[in-house]
């Protein structure tokens, strides 16, 4: 068999898998879209969607559009959400942070973990001076230059910034 034909066959054999998820997505879009305040949900980033629409549902929140940099804002607090799904390797690690200072930071950050079937595991809620004043940001470097900044969660230290469950859930920190 040459090479063109096992990528044909395996294209033809997920064909119907893809248009399950491709499906799937489509509704689950349309669902959160209701709860987006107008906001336009970007790409097919469902892990995102899910942390800002979970975090402003829990603060009582409004998202807000990408000019900020924050996701959504809830009375006085101006809200940036990182969100990561799974147990791998580096699932507390947050994508890029472009800026830490400044007036127009978030005044907190909300780290929202899923597992590996996209269901709500936590939810931690860090004050934005709390985590600059500790140095929790740390530089993100590339080709040697720092580009921005990502945090490092950690369950089993962060107990007291946890938001959902609640700081009483009797879980360990994995």
């Amino acid at each position: 068999m040459s090479p063109k034909r096992d990528v044909e066959m395996l294209a033809e054999k997920l064909r119907p898998y893809f248009e399950a998820v491709h499906s799937s997505l489509s509704l689950i879009r349309r669902e959160l879209d209701g709860y987006a305040d107008n906001k336009k949900l970007k790409g097919d980033e469902i892990v995102g969607w899910l942390g800002e629409i979970y975090g402003k549902l829990l603060l009582g929140g409004t998202l807000v559009s990408d000019e900020f940099e924050h996701d959504f804002e809830a009375g006085d607090s101006r809200v940036s959400v990182k969100a990561r799904k799974g147990r791998a390797s580096g699932w507390t690690q947050t994508s890029a942070i472009p800026k830490i200072e400044g007036n127009d930071c978030p005044s907190h950050l909300m780290f929202v973990h899923l597992n590996d079937d996209y269901s709500l595991d936590r939810i931690w809620l860090y004050p934005w001076s709390d985590l600059v004043k500790s140095g929790r940001f740390k530089p993100h470097n590339v080709r040697g230059n720092r580009r921005s900044w990502v945090f490092y969660a950690n369950p089993s230290a962060d107990r007291a910034y946890l938001e959902y469950p609640d700081a009483s859930d009797k879980r360990t920190g994995s």
